[in-house]
This record gives structure tokens, sequence and C-alpha cells, in this order.
């Protein structure tokens, strides 16, 4: 239906089309209340207040719905964005769940009113017209929020605008010299860019710490592109730094490999994490591990990837998403809790080539 609809306009998505009408319609639903109170004798003042609360109920569920919909198709941006379509989507549901406690009350005091008149109706009203206070100035912060992810973020403007940027090269190593650390770049408010070459097998146990048994990963060196891992078992290896709102992205090869593979984002010292991993059976998942207990918050399928790959996972507020080759693939939300570390997780057998891991924060810790 979705695409039907988009098909007959320019627009990319219903939310655009429809995001206006719960603001006209909750703002016009209060002024004519009020004026339905000055005139209280004119019975259909009221009642045509009592319609538009309703169609701005209505209109606010349709818009939420489909700015989910538009959401799950922009691919991935870049974590302030990521911050404020959280903080939009947030106030948005709680925009269209006060608007439509609002037109309950409001049709329900109509309709007592048309019954038996009396206090119950009144008061009835009277809450019903300061809900929809609240929920008018809900309206008004969730389409400033909206408007701050276009104007200022340029999401959804055009397909080049909505990706995450992407960061400028570094420099060469000097040759004949082994130094891994040249290539882990440090940016604005702590952010890391890391690009290794396949002598960078020193990597491990410097600045690249373990999580889990040491022996399960190793690095070899040799041809290729990337730092490669010679994976036997699960580990975690866990990058410089703490976070807490970020965009994570690594780049593989998993050519010469089976298993699961996957970021993990705010570890704390007990191991409790938020993981999104992918297996080269096809198999995505986006969980939370505490202690020995991990919990599934969604999960998807794709293609069977033996091939080099690009994941991607955020984490806004209580948002958590993963994509794989900038596709959004599972969405999920829960607290992750204190910012903590990042790392690059695997669980498998044979060689994983790391060609890059970036991590870009909303604020520094």
């Amino acid at each position: 239906m979705n695409e039907f609809v988009t098909s007959l306009t320019a627009l990319p998505n219903l939310h655009p089309a429809v995001v206006h009408f719960p603001v006209a319609l909750a703002f016009t639903a209060l002024v004519l209340d009020l004026i339905a109170l000055v005139f209280h004798r004119k019975s259909w003042l009221g009642q045509a207040a009592a319609t538009l609360y309703g169609l701005a109920a209505v209109g606010a569920v349709a818009a939420y719905f489909a700015g989910r919909q538009a959401a799950a198709g922009l691919g991935a941006i870049s974590v302030r964005a990521e911050v404020v379509l959280a903080d939009h989507a947030d106030l948005a549901l709680l925009t269209s769940m006060i608007l439509v406690i609002a037109s309950i009350l409001r049709i329900g005091a109509s309709l007592r009113a048309t019954k038996d008149p009396g206090r119950l109706s009144g008061a009835l009203r009277i809450l019903a017209l300061i809900a929809l206070f609240g929920g008018a100035l809900l309206v008004g912060q969730t389409a400033d929020l909206g408007g701050a992810l276009v104007y200022r973020h340029g999401v959804a403007v055009t397909p080049q605008q909505a990706q995450a940027p992407q960061p400028a090269p570094l420099p060469p190593a000097p040759v004949g010299v082994e130094v891994p650390e040249l290539r882990l770049s440090r940016g604005e408010a702590g952010a890391l860019d890391w690009r290794p070459i396949s002598q960078d097998i020193d990597a491990l146990g410097s600045f690249l710490s373990f999580v889990g048994d040491p022996q399960a990963v190793g690095a070899v060196s040799g041809d290729g592109e990337g730092l490669g891992l010679e994976v036997n078992g699960e580990a975690l290896l866990i990058l410089p730094g703490t976070f807490d709102d970020l965009v994570a992205t690594a780049r593989l090869d998993l050519g010469a490999f089976d298993g699961i593979i996957g970021l993990a984002h705010h570890v704390d010292a007990s191991g409790a994490a938020t993981m999104f991993t992918v297996s080269t059976a096809g198999e995505v998942q986006l969980m939370q591990r505490s202690g020995q207990k991990d919990t599934a918050l969604d999960t998807a399928a794709i293609p069977q990837c033996h091939r080099v790959v690009e994941l991607q996972t955020s984490a806004a507020g209580n948002h958590l998403k993963g994509f794989v080759d900038g596709k959004m693939t599972v969405h999920g939300h829960g607290a992750s809790g204190d910012a903590g570390s990042v790392g690059l997780f695997i669980n498998g057998r044979g060689v994983v080539r790391v060609l890059g891991v970036s991590v870009e924060p909303a604020s520094g810790h």
C-alpha cells in the first residue's frame, strides 16, 4: 500500500505527506474549543472541536507510523543525526499518546453532554483541554526536531547526504616500520578510525585488548588488504576509549571465515554489552549480553556472507540499530547503560581480515 501511494508522488515515503495534519489539527482544535467555551450556547462549536480532537489524534498516530517506516529506510546517518532522530521518535510517540487520550476525553465529554449535561461532562472537557494543550506543545517540539533532522543534518534530503560521513585518508606508514598506532587515528570528541595493514600484527595486545580467551584469536601477517585474524573460538577485541551514544562501523573480509562476527558497545568490566552480530550463514542479531544471559532485541536474515561486508551499529538513547552494507536490518530498544568500551566480537573458525574499524561518538567521554 505504501509503495503504491508513494509511486503517485515524488516523495520517498508518506511521512512528509501526513505529518502536517496533526500540527494543523491540534492547534485548530485547541483554538476552536477555547472559542466554544466562550460561546457555550452554540453547541455546534463544541461538536466541531470534539471532531478535530479525534482527527488530530488519528493524524498523529498516522504520522508516527509513517515516520517509523521512513526511519527504517534511511540507511546509515551520522551519530548526531541518530541522537536527534531518537529524540524525535520518542517525542512523536508521547505526542500521539497524549493526543489520543485528549480525544477520548473530549469525545466522551461531548457524548456525555448530549445525553446528560452536568459536572462530569464539564470536568472531562476541562481535562481534555489541558491534555490537548500539552499535546500541542509536544507537537511543536516534535516538529522542531523533525526540522532539525532535515535542515541541520540533511537527513533524507539526498542519498548522499543521508550517509554517514567517511573519514579522511590516513597517512601511509613509513616503509619497513611496523607502527599500527600510526593507523589508529583519534579525531574530534574521541572519535577513532583504525585502518590496519597486514603487517600490523602487534596491534593485538597493544591498543587492542582481549575479553575472553586470548588464545582464540591471533594476528597473521601475509599478503592481502587489512590485518588477518586467525580465529579458533570466541573473543572480544576491545578498542581504546569509552563511548555513550555512538555509531560504530567495521569493514571486514569474511571470505575465509565461518561463524559469527559483529560489533559490541557499552562493554563494561563484567563483560555486559550490547552487540550487533552477523553470521556467515546469514543470521543477523541485535542483542544485549549480561553475565551468561543473551537477550535478543531483534533478528533478521540476509544472504550467506562469505565476502567483504560493512557492518554498522548505532546507539542513541534507547534506540539501537544494526546495518549491513548501509541498509538497516535490525532495530531494537533497550537501555545501553553507562558509557563503555567498543569492540569487535568474533566467534568461529578461519581467518577474518579487518579492513577498517571506526567509532564516532555523540560527545567525548
